[in-house]
């Protein structure tokens, strides 16, 4: 079976269209799932002629492209590491800019390309964490604010103990606090697929950092055990701790792919 590699991924890229047409690239199991910019400028035979591509699926605007377990999430990180540092530009060159405008586009381009470094690529992975959970925080934070002013406002003296009103702004709370409570896991879940891995076992480590370890513990669920062999444990579900988490799990997770067999990996790798 032919392996995943960088050439063809450049070729995947540009029968594709060029990484211009590539508006996002993601995986399953078994599928490169992208986003293309126009979905006319793939050119289908010659991406089901490419060595180790074993179909084409299109549907629910998903450009997919079958490779078979094991090879999706590869195939996704060499084409995003590419798409990242401006590589797969395998289309013919553009003429010489001139007007005032192409010259502008041309110099935008140049200098986005020389920001593409190592550390500009590292720290732009955490804006692919925290970015998708930001309509989560607008609306946890506009729930507890809520429910904060209707009780102060409403419900200041304490008279009122039960009711319509109050079961309201418990649930206003309860949905608010929601967010913030296993807020580590869906960081946990963000991060280890930003850095190479895959989401499930980030948020299985992040886990670990809001289960309780204390028989006697009510604001969590009790793991089972109270040390880790003669050694105290304290969870803490501190952010910081996760993110560092999860860029060691990815690593390790990627490391232990390179060698393990395509048809073990969905089984042994996490």
């Amino acid at each position: 079976m032919a392996k995943i590699t960088d050439t063809m991924i450049g070729q995947i890229i540009q029968a594709i269209g060029g990484r211009d047409n590539i508006t996002h690239c993601g995986h399953c199991m078994t599928r490169l799932r992208l986003s293309l910019a126009d979905s006319l400028h793939a050119d289908r035979d010659t991406i089901k002629r490419i060595a180790g591509v074993m179909g084409v699926i299109e549907s629910d605007n998903q450009f997919q492209i079958v490779l078979g377990p094991g090879k999706a999430q590869t195939a996704c990180e060499l084409m995003n590491g590419m798409l990242s540092a401006g590589l797969g530009a395998l289309e013919a060159p553009a003429a010489a800019p001139t007007e005032l405008g192409d010259i502008a586009s041309a110099n935008k381009q140049a200098l986005k390309q020389k920001q593409s470094s190592a550390a500009h690529r590292f720290l732009a992975k955490f804006a692919t964490i925290f970015t998708p959970l930001i309509p989560g925080f607008i609306a946890a934070g506009l729930l507890l604010g809520l429910a904060t002013l209707i009780e102060q406002t409403l419900l200041q003296d304490g008279a009122a103990t039960s009711g319509m009103l109050v079961e309201l702004v418990g649930y206003m709370k309860l949905f608010s606090k929601g967010l913030f409570s296993f807020l580590s896991i869906l960081i946990g879940y963000n991060a280890q697929k930003a850095f190479g891995g895959s989401g499930v076992n980030g948020a299985i480590l992040a886990s670990l950092f809001v289960m309780g370890y204390d028989p006697q513990a009510t604001s969590v669920i009790y793991s089972g055990i109270t040390d880790f062999f003669g050694h105290h444990i304290d969870p803490r579900g501190n952010i910081i701790g996760v993110l560092i988490a999860c860029i060691i799990g990815a690593s390790v997770e990627r490391q232990v792919r390179r060698f393990m067999p395509d048809s073990l990996d969905m089984i042994l790798t996490s």
